[in-house]
Formats: structure tokens, C-alpha cells, sequence
């Protein structure tokens, strides 16, 4: 067995494992930075003491809103697909509106320079007004997007936050999302059953604490919520 499928496989095996982004608490071997198809670049996570961020230039959270959203993003995934019932989560938080996110993607394409690019996935984003799940499809070589689900509670820049989302197969797939004690949920035709998993930044300057990944949980108890 190589030392790539041993060092990953510990998230198959009904286990749970929290990787601590402090500075020298994680392998980044065992993620691949990925880049968005709206952006010709691909960036990496910036090591801080007790944290990973986002690279930003040099200037105020407004000034970075204002004339910035579209340098500053940054994705990584692990390296082997994650296979539900899962639960994925990461203590996560924004500097200014937005917007960290728990990325999930089935598969994943290459841009013209052979680098990794996403194709159709999901993204479940933490930002001051709520969090939002939004649909990516591909088509035409064109990325198209869609909001697919959305809490509205107002969450604290500055300030830890814990996002969650359990992944788990219905008659389609369901996504059950929470955040500091906010729990919605619903059912996603274009989800699969396996998936890459990580964490994306953007739209500001965010900041990654840690990132869990919980699997072979029991089944849902379909009477639990009305289903019978």
C-alpha cells in the first residue's frame, strides 16, 4: 500500500479526524489547491500561527472589498474523495461580510494549463447575513451557479465559527448544514454519494482553525422527521 493511500484513508473507515491548521499541526501533501474557472490563477493558503488564510493585500477590509474580491480566492480539497454517510466540518471566520465556505465536489476538471479547476460542485458559505448552499454546474465552458438552499441569521466577522454539513443518501442525497446552533437542511438531485472535500476562500479575508471529517455514521431515522 503507498504512503499516499495510508496517510488518507483514515476518512473511509468510520473514524473522525480533526486536522488542526496551526503552524505545524498538518500535511499539506495531502491537499491539492484547486482553482475556481472564473479566475485565471491558482493560490494557496497563507500559514499563520494558530491558522491558515487566504493571501490579501496589505489593506483595510473595506478597501479589499471594494477593489479586491476577485484576487483573493483561494481553494484546496483532500486528495481522495470522501464517501457519505459523512459529516464534514471547520472552525472558520470572515474578517469583514464574507465569505469562507465548505466546498463539496464530485469530481474535478483541469483548466488549459493542466491545473486543477472545479467543475459541478457545491459550496456552503458562512458570510454576516447567514450561510448560503450554492449549485455550480459547468456547461459550454462556462461556469452557472444557483442558490440552492440559504439560512438567514447574522454571524459576527472577527469571531469562530463552526460550520458543519452532513452528507447522506435518501431517495436523493441530503445536506444537513449547522452553524453555532443554527440547523436547515434539504435534498440535492445533482449531489453524489462520493465527493472531494475542503474549504474555499473568497470575497474577503478568511481564516481556517480546522477541518473534521466524521464517517460511517448511523443512518437517518426517517421517522424522526415525519417519513414513514
Amino acid at each position: 500500500m503507498s504512503r499516499l493511500t495510508t496517510s488518507l484513508t483514515w476518512y473511509n473507515v468510520g473514524m473522525k479526524k480533526t486536522i488542526d491548521f496551526s503552524a505545524g499541526n498538518w500535511d499539506s501533501s495531502l491537499w491539492m489547491n484547486v482553482k475556481s474557472s472564473r479566475w485565471d490563477y491558482v493560490n494557496g493558503f497563507v500559514q499563520a500561527e494558530d491558522h491558515i488564510v487566504n493571501p490579501c493585500p496589505d489593506v483595510s477590509d473595506e478597501e479589499l472589498y471594494a477593489h479586491h474580491v476577485t484576487d483573493v480566492y483561494a481553494s484546496q480539497v483532500l486528495l481522495e474523495k470522501i464517501r457519505a454517510k459523512a459529516r464534514i466540518s471547520c472552525t472558520m471566520s470572515f474578517d469583514h461580510l464574507m465569505a469562507p465556505l465548505i466546498v463539496l465536489a464530485p469530481r474535478l476538471g483541469a483548466d488549459d494549463k493542466g491545473r486543477p479547476e472545479y467543475r459541478e460542485h457545491h459550496e456552503i458559505v458562512l458570510y454576516n447575513e447567514g450561510v448560503n448552499v450554492w449549485h455550480y454546474s459547468f456547461s459550454d465552458g462556462k461556469p452557472h451557479w444557483h442558490l440552492a438552499a440559504f439560512l438567514r441569521v447574522p454571524f459576527a466577522p472577527k469571531a469562530k465559527h463552526l460550520l458543519s454539513v452532513t452528507v447522506e443518501r435518501r431517495r436523493e442525497v441530503q445536506l444537513t448544514i449547522a452553524c453555532d446552533g443554527h440547523v436547515f437542511g434539504y435534498q440535492d438531485e445533482y449531489l453524489t454519494d462520493e465527493f472531494y472535500a475542503g474549504i474555499t476562500a473568497c470575497e474577503g479575508r478568511n481564516r481556517f482553525y480546522d477541518f473534521t471529517v466524521e464517517t460511517d455514521l448511523p443512518p437517518l431515522d426517517f421517522a424522526a422527521d415525519g417519513e414513514h
